[in-house]
């Protein structure tokens, strides 16, 4: 199982001095490319204008992915679009993406036609006008999800058999997104100097206007944990996502 990361810059063309934002875009991708080189199948591609595609061999990461670089971009005022795809490729590996084809292109290039579809419609995909991001995988019914992962998860008498590990997935992602659209400056940079410290006493000791009250009242009042706890559930369900299908896959 591979997952492609198809992205695109949203309204590319109103960025400013656009030729040097690109040659440092290109230099960054180059960068995260090698970063992630023991789970790309090939070096980050732009594929389509401003659109790049990320082909991974460890698709549970795909979410962890976009984040790094939707934050990067975010730094700089740009918004992105993101489709993740999930599936089987159908061709021989190879260090150019252009050259390989199978389900899990299919699924990365519907995954962003819907993601870029909505512009903030609320469809029967996307609900939120915040959220550009869409996974699309096979469509796994609840009840087949709970048939393999009993042992795993506490499952209620009460759902509904309609709704696929698809549809949790990207309600998920889409709470995220929603969440995160809100952040203000501010609150991103307290987020950026958490994540780069890993502790309050660490960032107390690098600025001394901050105090532990105050950098745990600021970053809940955000709901940053939240957002942190939804993407290790995310991570969780494509990990699961992914033994259900090699599992299924050996039973039929």
């Amino acid at each position: 199982m591979y997952s492609v990361i198809n992205m695109d810059i949203v309204s590319s063309r109103k960025i400013k001095d656009r030729a040097n934002f690109q040659e440092e875009l290109k230099i960054y991708l180059k960068t995260l490319s090698k970063k992630y080189s023991k789970i790309l199948v090939a070096p980050i591609t732009f594929t389509l204008g401003d659109e790049w595609q990320i082909v991974s061999s460890s698709p549970e990461k795909s979410y962890d992915i976009f984040k790094e670089i939707q934050r990067y971009l975010f730094k700089k005022n740009i918004q992105v679009y993101c489709g993740i795809g999930i599936g089987d490729i159908s061709t021989n590996l190879s260090r150019d993406t252009r050259e390989m084809d199978g389900e899990v292109f299919i699924n990365g290039r519907e995954a962003i036609n819907i993601a870029k579809k909505t512009k903030g419609f609320y469809g029967q995909n996307i609900k939120s006008k915040h959220n550009r991001v869409f996974f699309k995988g096979a469509d796994l019914p609840i009840d087949l999800y709970n048939k393999f992962i009993l042992d795993e998860i506490a499952v209620t008498s009460e759902y509904d058999d309609n709704i696929t590990l698809n549809q949790v997935i990207n309600s998920i992602i889409e709470n995220n997104e929603t969440i995160e659209s809100k952040f203000t400056e501010k609150q991103r940079e307290l987020i950026d100097l958490y994540e780069k410290h890993g502790s309050y006493n660490n960032m107390i000791s690098e600025d001394g206007n901050l105090s532990k009250s105050n950098i745990s009242q600021r970053l809940n009042s955000c709901s940053y944990f939240l957002t942190v706890h939804n993407t290790r559930i995310i991570r969780l369900l494509l990990t699961t996502y992914i033994k259900i299908i090699e599992r299924s896959s050996n039973v039929f």
